[in-house]
């Protein structure tokens, strides 16, 4: 009996045996009632497999219905088949289970390459052949031809050389694969939000199982394949799949509309949110998901040369044709002296002796070989190479996860980092200093003297603060009793604004549900500036707005007064909003406002224009981002090693003016073209088409430090302009760093691109060249001092090896050439080889 059902009749009988009660159920009854899948991993792969392959109408219509609809039960039956509910999620107590059923996320990397491989590989060099055989050679005459005592010595010393430099070479391959494989690991090791157990939690995207429940919102890298779970908002970006950049919309059944598909529920791990959120019910995990059974297809191609190895690749290469005909010369030469003294009678005895005429040509052969092997600078790749991969491991340790290895050399001659401001030059520790509501300001620790306002307007407040937020924000408790922040920074400050006015925001959100039937978020984004969320309110919906205050404030005809009610906006108290507002900003708080609006029936709600009028201003907050306190002294430091830091932030100009002068990017005295707007910047740079006039451009970004209320493209423009500029001595390397979605263009653009690893979305960091663990400017600076570090180490190895090389090459052809016998010997060669590959010679070490 291992069936839940047999499980109940056996202990019935056994009861109903006893004349009693059934018993308690032990521990292997409650085994049996683990859940039975009554679906298998390969079926559910072939359903997503099915729903990518026909996305035509008429496809859907044959092909897909059919089978997700009426076989399936759509994703109701699925999620039925999968044991799992929409408010629960897994059973924490199921996850193994689930794991080892249907697999786990992640796909297999194919084995390291052992040593011995290494080894055998690195011995296919055509120069360590020539010299295998010639040791081979030189062992047979030295044994049977000579027939000398120890005549095989010269021979073995060879071989024992050989195995040397293939020892090393294959030593090093080895361990810079094993750290970057270590390095990978943990590259993919993100964290993502599942619902478990009927609560919300974080954990590694490897540990996701089928049936989990992912809550996405905009900008995050879908992790698994799966479907579309209730309500949601989601247009995803399938270019990396498919290649289209059309956005895809997403709804729990397809929806075909003028036979085209209108939206669809299949999601696929690899693509990304561009806009919207909901939950991702997951159906296909690691090797089962679209994108890992192309896994080999979709591998980032990490092996491309950068421009110093390429540089390191076309010296090897002159040096090795030069040293290749200076050899064949040197051998000719030999024969030639040889030759000619041997027929004037000044060698050899003047008789041809095989033992002594056959060994001495082989040892000019040798020895041309052996100047061609010395004189090839084989390690300099190599130094190259283990020089990053020593300073990959080391950059770790200070919060810089390296993803591409050029960026390590890259980073070095950095002239320009275009930083972001909220979160790397400041703590992203949002809270809100300043409070404007009813006419009247409340700043600091007058904040809470709000809470004297009638209840229903401290309500109306913090509804307004709370519902239009994303759910995956959320606030939590520490072993020190406070809150961590989870989610978006500014929006935990809003969450926490409400708990200290009474309010607590986990109850608001569970009065306002994020599935409750008619809601609808229009999600931030940077031409808007703004986010809006539509909910059912009695019998009519309510609008809550959030955005930048000087835009969604003109938006709004009214104001929430201290009673409640509502006021028409007249120029006094538009005067008094934009006195606010300016005050706010000055002391370098971001100045948000908040607006609701009671919708009519005859609004059209998929509208946002037409949603986000005549709204009422329900408050001013003025959200305070604290400066970093170790980054005044980081910026001094790049200003002393003649790099240029420039803010690149969406605050506005005088927010961002006082962030500046705080951390030391401009000082009081700085000409007013240090600081423009994003508007003043484009209208000065650029034609109506958006392309850069570059005679216009570097007349304005030498002096340029904070550009304020910027887009995307305003970063995009800078960072090109800056590339293209040739108004400096030297081509300017520009870093750029960035945290969302739309920072992508700019971060790939540049010559290094930094993603922050705690608020950075998946999009950001896959732009990247390098993820700051910690979003810490001070971590920026580390990394530019590796880098300049790495080239110091290459240029030392250069000096040592060419230097060696050149005049252990030289001794060997004038002594060879002149005295007709070289003073350095095969042997004594082929060692000195072998020391210039010693691995200590290009570890990085830290400079003060």
């Amino acid at each position: 009996n291992t069936t839940a059902e047999d499980v109940d009749e056996y202990r019935n009988v056994q009861a109903a045996a006893q004349g009693g009660p059934a018993a308690a159920a032990g521990p292997w009854e409650e085994e049996a009632r683990m859940p039975d899948f009554s679906v298998e991993g390969k079926h559910l792969a072939l359903l997503v497999k099915g729903t990518f392959d026909n996305t035509t109408a008429e496809d859907v219509e044959k092909y897909v219905l059919k089978d997700f609809d009426g076989t399936w039960g759509g994703v109701q039956g699925i999620a039925k088949k999968l044991k799992v509910t929409a408010d629960s999620g897994v059973a924490s107590k199921d996850v193994e289970l689930r794991r080892n059923t249907f697999g786990e996320n992640k796909v297999e990397e194919e084995p390291q390459e052992s040593l011995l491989s290494l080894m055998w590989g690195a011995l296919q060099d055509p120069t360590l052949i020539f010299l295998t055989v010639a040791a081979f050679v030189s062992l047979a005459i030295g044994i049977f031809v000579e027939q000398r005592p120890f005549g095989w010595l010269e021979g073995v010393a060879i071989l024992t050389a050989v195995v040397v430099v293939v020892t090393v070479g294959a030593v090093n391959d080895y361990q810079k694969e094993k750290q970057f494989r270590d390095l990978n690991a943990q590259k993919e090791n993100i964290d993502v939000t599942v619902l478990r157990d009927g609560q919300t939690t974080t954990v590694s995207v490897l540990e996701l199982v089928v049936g989990d429940i992912v809550l996405l919102s905009t900008g995050d890298v879908l992790p698994a394949d799966g479907v579309v779970m209730g309500r949601n908002d989601l247009a995803i970006n399938e270019k990396m799949l498919t290649g289209e950049t059309v956005m895809k919309k997403k709804s729990p059944t397809y929806v075909i509309k003028n036979k085209v598909v209108a939206s669809s529920p299949s999601l696929f791990a690899g693509t990304f949110v561009q806009e919207g959120e909901g939950r991702l019910l997951v159906l296909a995990v690691g090797p089962n998901t679209y994108q890992g059974s192309m896994a080999e297809k979709m591998k980032e191609a990490d092996s491309g040369r950068s421009i110093l190895q390429r540089k390191l690749d076309a010296m090897t290469d002159l040096i090795t044709t030069v040293s290749m005909w200076v050899s064949i010369a040197l051998v000719i030469i030999l024969l030639i002296r040889m030759g000619l003294a041997f027929h004037g009678g000044k060698c050899c005895f003047e008789a041809w002796d095989h033992r002594v005429h056959w060994s001495e040509i082989l040892g000019f052969i040798i020895t041309g070989i052996t100047i061609f092997v010395v004189a090839v600078p084989e390690g300099l790749p190599l130094a190259v190479t283990i020089a990053l991969a020593f300073s990959v491991k080391k950059m770790l340790k200070d919060q810089n996860l390296v993803r591409h290895l050029s960026a390590c050399e890259t980073m070095g001659g950095a002239t320009t980092i275009c930083s972001d401001k909220t979160g790397t030059l400041t703590t992203s520790r949002m809270a809100v200093n300043a409070l404007w509501t009813g006419g009247k300001t409340y700043e600091d620790a007058r904040i809470k003297d709000a809470r004297q306002l009638p209840v229903g307007t401290v309500q109306e407040l913090c509804n307004a603060c709370v519902v239009n937020t994303l759910f995956k924000t959320y606030l939590r408790t520490s072993s020190s009793n406070l809150p961590v922040y989870c989610g978006n920074d500014t929006e935990c400050a809003l969450l926490l604004l409400s708990d200290s006015l009474g309010h607590p925001y986990t109850g608001i959100r569970s009065t306002f549900k994020d599935d409750q039937t008619g809601r609808k978020v229009f999600s931030f984004s940077s031409d808007r500036k703004r986010m809006t969320t539509i909910v059912p309110q009695g019998k009519s919906s309510v609008a809550y707005t959030k955005g930048a205050a000087e835009i969604v404030s003109m938006l709004c005809s009214t104001y929430m007064k201290e009673d409640g009610g509502e006021g028409r906006i007249d120029d006094k108290v538009r005067a008094q909003l934009n006195q606010a507002i300016d005050h706010f900003s000055k002391q370098g708080l971001r100045t948000l406002c908040i607006a609701r609006r009671d919708l009519p029936a005859k609004v059209d709600v998929d509208d946002a224009d037409a949603v986000e009028r005549d709204l009422t201003v329900v408050c001013l907050v003025g959200i305070e981002d604290p400066l970093r306190e170790e980054v005044p002294g980081a910026i001094a430091d790049c200003q002393r090693a003649g790099i240029v830091v420039r803010m690149v932030t969406g605050d506005n100009i005088e927010t961002a003016r006082a962030i500046a002068l705080k951390c030391g990017i401009i000082s009081p005295s700085d000409p007013l073209g240090a600081v423009l707007d994003g508007k003043t910047f484009r209208t000065a740079v650029a034609d109506a088409e958006g392309n850069i006039d570059q005679s216009a451009f570097d007349k304005i970004w030498p002096t340029l430090r904070v550009l304020a209320r910027s887009t995307p493209l305003d970063k995009f423009m800078l960072v090109s302009g800056i590339q293209a500029s040739e108004a400096g001595p030297v081509r300017q390397t520009v870093a750029v760093t960035g945290d969302g979605t739309n920072d992508a263009p700019a971060l790939k653009k540049a010559d290094v691109g930094f993603a922050m690893g705690m608020q950075g979305t998946d999009v950001a960091k896959n732009a990247s060249d390098v993820i700051i663990m910690d979003d810490n400017f001070v971590s920026i600076v580390a990394a530019v001092k590796w880098g300049r570090c790495v080239y110091d180490n290459i240029c030392k190895f250069l000096q040592f090896q060419l230097t060696v090389n050149i005049t252990a090459c030289s001794l060997a052809c004038v002594g060879a050439a002149v005295l007709t016998e070289s003073p350095l010997n095969a042997i004594q060669m082929l060692w000195v080889r072998a020391q210039t590959l010693n691995p200590r010679l290009v570890a990085p070490q830290r400079h003060p």
